[in-house]
């Protein structure tokens, strides 16, 4: 079983320089075409008079390393604090500039746009939008205390370095990071500083302590850490950096499209040579799609949805600072995610409309008492604004998702930084302890007492909504917090011969044990060999494939095993859980962490999602390998047209039977787990069983069991392996399954699906684990003789056409955060 055992944090931690974390070549070619100091650094750098270091014409040549005497003098005097803003566009709660405000020689607070690093964030449709408002947003409250933004372009392990050595920095001050790829892009930053300039790190835990059991950790926490206040007056710019921080506009040209157009081109050079060719078009399309409003904060605050909403008349604890715009409607589903996260002030202001007003307008226009103190405060014209409003986000309060609206409008605004956990904690905390606005009138008038009960005005049925939206904020900045902790004592351990890593998937924190093929570089053809993608089953994680990982990867081949959202310990918010979801999870996986086409193996449901993948995205699979798969197998299956919809049981009845169930299984897991491996019990252990049950007391972890009841009838097996991927199958089936009858399935998979090849095994349901030995000969054999001769062509084969298809669809639509 884990530990449990608690370290403990300081509410605000600065550390200093900590080892490099083990990367597995997360950034393919460390150097990235193009990436000497950028023009952007240059035109700064030539304010300060001095000379902007470059490489040679190949962009190949490192940062300075060396400062110049006076850059050095200037360091051993303590120079000025180089505040790197990462994912913290943020005055609020920044533990980041109290520290370097107590400082003597200045803070320089910077920006450094690394198109390869941000892709993910500003491709999605209005992420570019999101950003350029988040940072004009920034830049105006920097300079309203006295300070200003730099803007700097290009990858960080050059321009950060070159800037730090221009100003003759003392020190680099930085959030400290999760992921891998930004630790190892932090830890490149860190090699290539001029010598004695370090980098530190701050962090703004919420939960004062951390472990990996949320119920003990609950128990054992008595509170937790409040945000920090944002610092009226900032020290000024020092007198070699404030020529250079320019308007903002004219230093940088920072514009949604030209952050699109950079991240394109960067994202399209990270793929492998067997997908970069055909992502062009698509890339350049989309970046070109994005508008061209420049960094301004007049422009960014302009027609925001935001801006046209009542104000409540009780504020939040934090003041807002966002317009008051009265321009026409727009739709709230469309802007709200990138508008919410346009800087503190809308963030803040649309934090307490959505505790306070969301379901007012509704209540109130279908009640005969008052319409609540924001339509009456906004005039009536904004009622039907108000009540839009309540649509929208009622849109995303589903039964399968309940108060499942937090994540997906203010996702952005958490990736972004914009607001920290501490703050939506606390303003949560203090949306639930409010009282009723309008005392209960005093008499008998049952009409009076009925319609305080029933409206906004009275408070009693509007606080209840309002307690179920402010503990669903709470429960969310404190489970996100939980996973980051945990994951940040995890990163880069070695766990059954390969690396646990991490990585960010639309904002959602999740694991994936990784292992680079053994001397790759040595092995023929490995540059053109896919990677081997492994999917885990129901209820289990990346490690389930503990026994498999190294010893593919021992074959020469990349190998990684993610853990699908809402498992094992990646985070588990209100999310629409189901094939589509986890489909869409391992196709975004494939084009941002293992950038070429894969091998793709999965157990159980893992299976169908594995297929599901294939079928969808075929250009990203080059071969199908199927291990006790889940799924229909309906002979001569036709899609329905509509798509048939879900008929679940009313959600008290889920409810209930989630609840048993997930009492059930915890009280004899290792027992039911035991039932799956027949023939080798012993491969059911403690370790394994006390993973699945921790995550069992994960938060959230019952609402992912429970939107399982509302999933549409899924499509066949069969249809997808043989009409939709069409390409090289293995079907790895253990003969003594107890949850079906596996070799009637293995049968009728032969019979139906002419592209698959079907070995049978003496095991269970979890083959992999198993009998591991087996199963890796299998995969290998089968990727020898079946995928790699076709690996030029073929259906399934990553066909230029069939790469297309997959680039169009999924690397640069992402729904909403």
């Amino acid at each position: 079983m884990a530990s449990h055992a608690l370290a403990s944090r300081c509410q605000g931690a600065v550390t200093g320089p900590v080892p490099s974390l083990h990367a597995i070549r997360l950034a393919r070619g460390v150097r990235r075409a193009g990436s000497a100091a950028s023009p952007a650094v240059a035109a700064a750098l030539r304010r300060l008079q001095v000379r902007a270091v470059a490489g040679d014409a190949s962009g190949d040549a490192a940062p300075a390393r060396a400062a110049s005497a006076r850059t050095a003098a200037a360091a051993a005097a303590g120079g000025p604090t180089l505040l790197w803003l990462k994912r913290d566009l943020r005055l609020d709660d920044h533990p980041g500039w109290h520290a370097a405000a107590a400082g003597v020689s200045g803070v320089v607070p910077v920006f450094c746009f690394d198109p390869a690093q941000y892709a993910h964030l500003v491709l999605p449709p209005g992420g570019a939008e999101a950003m350029c408002r988040a940072l004009a947003s920034l830049d105006g409250a920097l300079r309203r205390r006295g300070s200003a933004l730099l803007l700097v372009e290009g990858c960080w392990d050059e321009q950060l370095p070159a800037l730090a050595a221009q100003l003759g920095a003392g020190r680099v001050l930085a959030e400290q990071e999760v992921e891998a790829e930004w630790n190892a892009g932090v830890a490149r930053v860190e090699a290539a500083l001029p010598p004695g300039v370090p980098v530190e790190r701050w962090s703004a835990p919420l939960l004062p302590a951390h472990g990996d059991d949320f119920r003990e950790l609950k128990k054992a926490m008595p509170s937790v850490n409040t945000p920090l206040p944002a610092l009226e007056t900032l020290p000024a710019l020092p007198s070699t950096a404030s020529d250079a921080t320019g308007d903002g506009a004219a230093v940088c040209g920072l514009s949604a499209a030209r952050l699109c157009q950079l991240a394109a081109e960067a994202y399209s050079r990270q793929l492998s040579p067997a997908l970069a060719p055909v992502a062009v078009a698509a890339l350049r399309q989309a970046a070109g799609s994005a508008s061209g409003g420049s960094f301004s904060e007049e422009d960014s605050t302009s027609s925001r949805v935001i801006d046209r909403l009542p104000v409540p008349v009780s504020s939040s604890n934090s003041t807002s600072t966002s317009g008051t715009s009265t321009s026409g409607a727009g739709a709230w589903e469309a802007e709200l995610a990138a508008e919410i996260a346009a800087g503190e002030g809308p963030v803040l202001t649309a934090l307490g409309r959505y505790f306070r007003h969301i379901e007012t307008s509704v209540e109130s226009g279908s009640s005969s008492g008052s319409k609540g103190d924001a339509s009456a405060a906004a005039g009536d014209d904004d009622a039907p604004l108000q009540a839009d409003l309540a649509a929208a986000i009622a849109a995303f309060d589903l039964p399968a998702t309940p108060d499942g609206c937090f994540p997906a409008l203010f996702g952005r605004a958490l990736a972004l930084g914009v607001v920290s956990k501490r703050r939506i904690y606390q303003e949560a905390c203090a949306s639930l302890a409010q009282q009723p606005e309008q005392a209960r009138p005093a008499g008998g008038n049952p009409l009076a007492q009925l319609s305080w009960l029933l409206t906004s005005s009275g408070g009693a049925a509007a606080r209840a909504a309002r307690r179920r939206k402010a503990a669903a904020a709470a429960a969310a900045a404190e489970a996100k917090d939980f996973h980051e902790q945990m994951a940040a004592g995890r990163e880069g351990m070695t766990a059954h011969g390969a690396t646990l890593h991490h990585w960010r998937w639309r904002g959602l924190l999740t694991d994936y044990l990784a292992a680079e093929g053994a001397a790759a570089a040595q092995v023929a053809g490995a540059a053109e060999r896919p990677a081997i993608l492994l999917c885990h089953g129901f209820g289990a994680f990346s490690e389930h494939y503990r026994a498999n990982v190294a010893a593919l990867a021992a074959a020469g081949y990349d190998v990684y095993s993610p853990t699908l959202p809402g498992y094992g310990r990646a985070e588990k918010p209100v999310l629409p859980y189901g094939q589509d979801l986890w489909r869409d999870f391992l196709a975004d996986f494939v084009l941002q962490v293992v950038r070429k086409p894969v091998v793709v193996a999965g157990n159980s449901i893992g299976g169908f999602i594995s297929a599901s993948l294939a079928a969808d995205y075929p250009g990203l699979v080059s071969g199908l390998v199927l291990i006790n798969s889940a799924g229909r197998i309906v002979p001569g299956y036709t899609p329905p047209s509509p798509p048939a919809r879900a008929s679940p049981p009313p959600p008290f009845v889920v409810n209930a039977v989630s609840q048993a169930l997930f009492a059930y299984l915890e009280g004899g897991l290792t027992q039911q787990l035991r039932r799956v491996y027949p023939v080798r019990p012993d491969r059911a252990d403690e370790w394994l069983g006390g993973e699945i049950a921790r995550a069992a007391r994960d938060p959230g972890a019952l609402s992912v069991f429970r939107s399982l009841f509302y999933l549409p009838p899924p499509r066949a097996l069969n249809y997808l392996v043989t009409q939709r991927f069409g390409g090289p199958t293995l079907v790895l089936q253990g003969l003594k399954d107890p949850l079906n009858n596996a070799p009637a399935r293995a049968e009728e998979l032969g019979r139906h699906c002419p592209n698959v090849k079907v070995v049978k095994l003496d095991a269970g349901h979890c083959p992999h684990d198993e009998v591991p030995d087996q199963v890796n000969a299998e995969i290998l054999r089968f990727i020898e003789r079946s995928v790699l001769p076709n690996s030029g062509g073929g259906a399934g084969g990553g066909t230029a056409a069939a790469t297309r298809a997959a680039i169009d669809r999924r690397s640069l639509r992402y729904p909403s955060q």
